[in-house]
């Protein structure tokens, strides 16, 4: 749910007020922490009870802001749809509904984590004795809320329990048009880690850093000692129990089997595994662990147990500054105006902080769901229409920097890039196995950045690239010296898998259910979650809905039956060429197709015809 905060000195003009900066300077807030005993909780709906009306309210400070403008403009440039905004609401009729579905998740009073293990409640009442009841809200109106019309067709089993807190309502409108021009890439994202999760290149990198752990355990001189009880992930993903605090007895065998059982697997690690380790990981809790184990593919069991053994390691390392993306202060101060945008220089810029925009320790967790809008890194961030959720990754720098330390000591795992193993591992875990209902992540243009931290001086210029390898060769053709040229990189995911025009979004689900497919079959007995059709609340890891074949089956016949559409009732050519989804401008409307073959805005006239059939 949406909530705003002000002081008690000032009245919520303060929020409603559009502000007029762009962005603000590095690494700082643009609004100071408010102490508890001055601090108003302004819920969205006592600023507009009606949701479509609330709506209508951020619609229209986002046609008046630079950020959001320049943000229309180019998505309706990339996507080849119409991102423009006319009488309070988005021109074309998918990009609105989008829009508006974003906005049931985000206005419901069942949205609303912070931190809390017993996440996702199914009811406005268990929510608010949960929740709400600490912020001051009342009861009685979160249910005349969730009761409206507007939030009828929520899914309350698979939504994300995202909390947004702002200050006013030009961060609120950042927010949501970021992520409704975004919502593409949201696909293309899923996309390009689910050929990650395939990928033989990263598995192989993973591997000689997990060999190098072993290694340096059997020396015999100042052998590795692991720290087990330190593990993170691991527990959640064998036994359902995140963040399990334990004793070392009980997580040492599990951690041992875990990391010999992924090196058994291969024959490049094969001779370094021990078969008496593997066998007592397997017989731990009648094989249950074992076997829940074995439902995740190589990639994301190897990135689990890189993440865990560098809390394991036995010296500390401290996160460091936060490598960010930004395009040049002079060309922000300039938005909305996008003028040479192809050429915009940009650079990692070293910030403070993991994130300046915090709303404080009474809303722990806050600063995961929410972006700070008026920082350099999220506008250009979302200038490229790169998916934001919880911001540049402290895990990331951390486990990097213990990785390199480790590196230092033991000399074992040579060129290894090990900023760009972690953070593009993490990018896999985090998007497709990560319990997105009751946690933000960082996403993959997020977690990329902290490859920057990794200093060591390479050259990947070399290094094979793997014949179907697609994702994993694009990040070595952009990561020459080991950290990854994140606008290079991004925007050649973009280049792969766009389609400009209306039908885009059909276009990217059927990519979705080739890239499933391709993993399922590279990857037999390991599963692929499905989030948002998990009811359950309590699930966790691989015991929650999973994607199978008749799904991508389905997927695969639903665009038979729309081309035996397109081909039966297509108008003839020439036909009226009012469009719904396509830009007047668009290079596509405007381009004349050999005769015969339809036009874009015949195609989109179809589309309109058909509405939601498919």
């Amino acid at each position: 749910m949406i909530l705003f905060l002000r002081s008690n000195a000032e009245a919520n003009g303060v929020i409603t007020t559009p502000a007029a900066d762009i962005v603000v300077e590095r690494a700082r807030s643009k609004y100071p922490q408010l102490a508890r005993g001055a601090r108003v909780v302004v819920p969205w709906y006592q600023l507009q009870p009606d949701p479509e009306k609330f709506s209508q309210l951020l619609l229209d400070v986002a046609a008046a802001d630079p950020v959001c403008r320049a943000l229309l403009d180019r998505a309706t440039q990339v996507w080849g749809m119409d991102f423009g905004i006319e009488a309070r609401a988005f021109r074309a009729a998918n990009v609105q509904r989008h829009y508006l579905k974003q906005l049931q998740i985000w206005l419901s009073p069942l949205s609303g984590n912070l931190e809390h293990k017993d996440a996702h409640r199914p009811t406005v009442e268990a929510q608010y004795n949960r929740l709400w009841r600490k912020y001051g809200l009342a009861q009685a109106d979160l249910n005349a809320v969730a009761a409206l019309p507007f939030f009828k067709t929520l899914k309350v089993g698979g939504r994300r329990d995202r909390i947004q807190i702002y200050r006013n309502v030009t961060e609120a409108a950042r927010a949501l048009i970021g992520e409704v021009t975004s919502w593409p890439s949201r696909t293309i994202e899923k996309i390009s880690t689910l050929y990650l999760l395939s990928s033989p290149g990263l598995a192989a990198y993973q591997r000689a850093m997990l060999a190098a752990v072993v290694l340096a355990m059997r020396r015999a001189q100042s052998p590795l000692q692991l720290n087990y009880k330190s593990w993170e992930y691991l527990p959640y993903y064998l036994r359902g129990k995140p963040g399990e605090a334990t004793d070392a007895d009980t997580a040492r065998p599990r951690v041992l089997g875990a990391l010999h059982q992924c090196l058994s697997e291969f024959p490049d690690t094969r001779a370094l595994a021990s078969a008496p380790e593997i066998d007592a990981f397997r017989a731990l809790d009648g094989g249950r662990e074992f076997n829940r184990w074995q439902l995740l593919p190589p990639v994301v069991r190897c990135q689990i147990l890189l993440s865990d053994l560098s809390r394991m390691f036995p010296f500390r390392v401290h996160n460091g500054r936060h490598a960010r993306f930004e395009f040049a202060p002079a060309r922000l101060a300039g938005l909305p105006s996008l003028a040479g945008f192809a050429a915009w220089g940009s650079t990692m810029e070293a910030h403070a902080e993991a994130t300046p925009h915090d709303p404080g320790h009474d809303f722990p967790h806050a600063a995961g769901w929410t972006r700070h809008e008026f920082c350099p890194n999220v506008v250009s961030s979302r200038l490229l229409l790169a998916p934001l959720y919880a911001g540049t990754s402290g895990h990331t720098q951390g486990r990097v920097s213990a990785w390199k330390e480790f590196a230092r000591l033991y000399s074992l795992i040579g060129d290894v890039p090990i900023g760009v193993v972690i953070s593009v591992g993490y990018s896999v875990l985090w998007r497709l196995y990560y319990d997105k209902r009751t946690t933000s992540f960082h996403t993959l243009f997020e977690a990329i950045q902290g490859s920057h931290v990794d200093t060591t001086a390479l050259d990947l210029r070399a290094v094979p690239r793997r014949e179907g390898d697609l994702i994993w060769n694009a990040v070595l053709d952009h990561a020459p010296t080991g950290r990854i040229d994140v606008q290079g990189f991004w925007n050649r995911c973009v280049s792969l898998f766009n389609r400009p025009g209306p039908f885009l979004p059909r276009h990217l689900k059927l990519m979705i259910s080739n890239a499933r497919t391709a993993a399922s079959k590279a990857c037999p007995g390991s599963v692929i979650p499905r989030w948002s059709a998990t009811e359950d609340a309590d699930a966790t890891g691989t015991a929650v809905a999973v994607w199978n074949d008749d799904q991508n089956l389905d997927a695969f016949r639903e665009e038979e039956i729309w081309q035996f559409l397109v081909q039966t009732f297509m108008p003839p050519p020439g036909a009226s060429s009012s469009s719904t989804g396509l830009p007047a401008a668009s290079s596509a409307a405007a381009a004349t197709p050999p005769p015969g073959k339809p036009t874009m805005s015949d195609l989109d006239k179809l589309a309109s015809l058909i509405g939601d059939y498919l």
